[in-house]
């Protein structure tokens, strides 16, 4: 059974999932009941979400449903309408959009509350989703708990059914079968009783019970249900009736499909199966008979092997133009490596033939399955099938070729055609994976032939298949004879430079394949883009692993630049390696700049990452350090990230203004730290970043916080500036003078001290006092000549 889209199984919820069940509000008494108060608010925001027709208000609405109903379970947890808010809080939380709330929701809702219509709509809930995405082991059990709280009897089978289902699809059909039976015997299961005693039906087919699954799908197939489960049911009756050798029962339910109503989705495999029996019983024109009747096609392999039956029908007629056509439609259905697309080609040969076609292969073809096995020890069938091969192998089937070879005796050939045999043998065989036989053939070849013109492409051959066989040694030995001789193609020269520097590589030889892959860039003009590319990385690889990071750089990089899609990341990562090792953070961060734009930063380690972070942020690159920081921090499981990243990502985001995503930063901090010095750091951070989102009150208050730890030094001067700043937009500016005064007095920062003279000559232009913001104004120039204003 194909899984069903999400939207159809939600359509087809029972009751207690179409609809919210009916909250069990308690009876207000004499004394007021401040819990179904508080319930009642939030479902009344619920129902008027339902109601409402924009789908922005309706999220709106659905969302504060929610944040109500979530207040209302932590406040009276044990109320009569708690289990009733679980549930709506999950669907508030699945109708706004957000699935992964309400799936915890609901899956809390079963843990606590064990029965009861809530629990049935949520198990129903959570197993739908499962079942969209092919979870079936998670799906079935909440399937089978849907089924045992149906809030109606005809939940119950439904659940079953589904439950049945899923164990179907993972394999388990003892727990399938056990579902199915439950459907069956349900007095309210009517409306599924006829497809689960089917499913029934296939599953003991599958165990090999033919009887009894023959009985199954006949009670289904003879009985008044829907057409499409008969159909189903009568065409496995057929497969049933076959195999027990029922071939007249098995006919009936065919034909029966094939004349019915509403059963057009089984006629194509019915008309399959009984084209076949027909087939098997040498009824050839039966078979067409029924091939014609219908218009309905099957798909795929299935529409092929009809096909395939009628066309072979036709060939026993003696109508090969028409069987041609058929047989040439089954290889367009299935893909070549498909067993009827290798048959129908063979039979289209053959009625290739029969209608004079003029191809070489199809009519040594039909010429090996008239005369084959009548002279199997023929020259003429030998050259015969030489022809073949050499035809196959033009025409690059070298497979089939290949199989040709295997069956020609060389000694039944004449000497002319020996060395050819023995070359085109020998290539065709290594194409075709046979690395031993071709060099068995090759060898032949180079010994007995040393004067022919293909000796050199013969030794380039025999060369890869010694190293496709585990035999580098004799493969670089035969690569070398190439190098060095100097009536040897270029090409081929190019070749033996660049397997033979492969194959040292394959081998872990990486001093050689420095020497073989520079050989190449050195002694071989016109290369390709690509192999100048394969040689510049992989000489630069061999660099980095013996440890020259240095002189490697050039050739990644040239590597990347020839062919960017194959080695822009491996060179990349590569080059952050040695970048990292060095201790070179500019050209670090520009690679890790790269390995983000081509999505490959996760294959960057992350100490190299972290450490890119911190060097960006001393340098003073704030945005740079935040980028590389957000890489490493892991927001899911924030206790696995070092409290130094939290710090300087937060820091970082705040140099940037990135002010509302620097605080979820900072909480993660501030969990984990003890340390109070650093704790005031962190709510200093706060306190600057809700500043800078003007939210001045819990910035005060954050501030406030962080003073109580009695901070040192520069955390304790930040902190009076940020005072001076929330003193400035209450407009207490006496506050504010006092703050920055302080800093100006008692503190000698760098960065700080200037900082709270500029702010505290501001607070003194405010108030009017001209002389004294001169007079402070001449301070900072003279102190901190080089200092300018953020």
């Amino acid at each position: 059974m194909k899984a069903f889209p999400l939207l159809f199984l939600l359509l087809t919820l029972p009751a207690a999932a179409q609809q919210p069940p009916r909250a069990g509000i308690v009876p207000e008494d004499l004394r007021a009941d401040a819990g179904n108060d508080f319930f009642a608010r939030a479902k009344n925001l619920y129902d008027t979400a339902q109601a409402s027709v924009d789908f922005e208000t309706r999220r709106d609405l659905y969302l504060r449903s929610a944040d109500i109903f979530s207040e209302y379970i932590n406040q009276f947890p044990n109320h009569a309408n708690t289990e009733a808010a679980w549930w709506y809080l999950g669907s508030s939380f699945y109708q706004a959009g957000l699935p992964d709330d309400a799936k915890r929701c609901f899956s809390t809702l079963l843990n606590r509350y064990a029965r009861g219509k809530y629990a049935a709509a949520a198990a129903y809930t959570l197993a739908a989703d499962h079942y969209n995405k092919r979870e079936y082991a998670f799906a079935a059990p909440l399937f089978e708990r849907f089924a045992q709280n149906a809030a109606k009897p005809g939940d119950k089978p439904k659940g079953d059914l589904f439950a049945a289902n899923c164990y179907r699809l993972l394999g388990r059909d003892r727990e399938a079968v056990a579902a199915y039976k439950r459907v069956m015997v349900d007095p309210e299961g009517a409306l599924f009783k006829d497809q689960a005693q089917t499913e029934v039906g296939k599953l003991t087919l599958k165990a090999g019970k033919l009887q009894e699954a023959l009985d199954l799908f006949r009670g289904v197939a003879d009985s008044p249900a829907v057409a499409k489960f008969r159909g189903d049911a009568a065409l496995h009756a057929a497969i049933a009736a076959t195999k027990l050798g029922e071939t007249a029962m098995a006919e009936k339910y065919l034909r029966f499909i094939l004349d019915g109503q509403g059963m057009e989705e089984f006629r194509p495999d019915a008309q399959t199966a009984l084209m076949e029996n027909h087939f098997a019983k040498k009824e050839y024109q039966a078979v067409l008979d029924i091939y014609r009747k219908s218009s309905l096609k099957g798909e795929g392999e299935k529409e092929a092997f009809r096909l395939m039956i009628a066309a072979r029908a036709m060939m026993k007629l003696k109508r090969p133009a028409e069987a041609s056509e058929l047989f040439r439609e089954v290889e367009r259905l299935v893909k070549p490596e498909n067993d009827l697309a290798f048959q129908a080609s063979y039979y289209r040969l053959n009625c290739f033939f029969q209608i004079e076609g003029k191809h070489v292969a199809d009519q040594v073809d039909a010429f090996l399955q008239i005369y084959g096995k009548l002279h199997p020890d023929d020259t003429r069938i030998h050259t015969a099938m030489l022809m073949k091969a050499e035809t196959l192998f033009a025409e690059n089937k070298t497979a089939e070729a290949a199989k040709t070879y295997a069956k020609i005796d060389p000694a039944l050939l004449s000497e002319a055609n020996r060395p050819g045999l023995l070359y085109q043998r020998g290539w065709c065989l290594a194409e075709a994976g046979d690395a031993q036989g071709a060099i068995r053939s090759l060898t032949d070849f180079l010994a007995k032939y040393p004067d022919d013109k293909r000796v050199h492409p013969a030794l380039a051959k025999r060369a890869k298949a010694y190293a496709e066989s585990g035999e580098p040694a004799k493969a670089v030995a035969d690569f070398d004879r190439l190098t060095m001789d100097k009536a040897a193609p270029a090409d081929l020269v190019a070749l033996a430079w660049l397997e033979s520097a492969r194959t040292r590589r394959k081998e872990g030889n990486i001093e050689n394949m420095l020497v073989r892959y520079k050989g190449l860039l050195e002694k071989v003009d016109d290369l390709t883009d690509n192999l100048k590319a394969e040689a510049n990385y992989w000489i630069g690889w061999g660099m980095v692993k013996t440890n020259q990071p240095k002189e490697a750089a050039p050739f990644l990089n040239t590597a990347r630049e020839l062919r960017a899609e194959a080695y822009s990341k491996h060179a990349g990562l590569l080059l952050a390696l040695s970048h990292f090792a060095a201790q070179d953070p500019k050209s670090l961060a520009a690679e890790i700049d790269l390995a983000i734009k081509g999505k490959y930063i996760d294959d960057v380690p992350q100490q190299a990452v972290q450490w890119a972070g911190m060097q960006s942020y001393n340098a003073g690159d704030f945005e740079a350090a935040a980028r590389f920081l957000q890489i490493v921090a892991n927001p899911d499981e924030p206790r696995a990230t070092q409290k130094e990243v939290w710090r300087y990502l937060a820091k970082a985001l705040i140099e940037t203004a990135q002010f509302e995503a620097a605080l979820p930063a900072i909480a993660n901090l501030l969990d984990v730290e003890d340390n109070p010095s650093w704790k005031a750091d962190g709510l200093l951070d706060r306190a600057r970043a809700l500043l800078g989102l003007k939210r001045h009150v819990e910035s005060r208050n954050t501030a406030d916080e962080a003073l109580a730890l009695r901070p040192q030094g520069r955390t304790s001067a930040y902190l009076r500036v940020v005072s001076g700043d929330l003193y400035v937009q209450e407009n207490d500016l006496g506050k504010a003078a006092a703050d920055y005064l302080y800093v100006n007095n008692f503190h000698e920062d760098a960065d700080l001290k200037p900082l709270a003279i500029h702010k505290y000559i501001g607070v003194l232009e405010k108030q009017g006092n001209a002389a004294e913001a001169a007079k402070f104004a001449s301070k900072l120039a003279a102190e901190f000549p080089d200092w300018k204003a953020p």
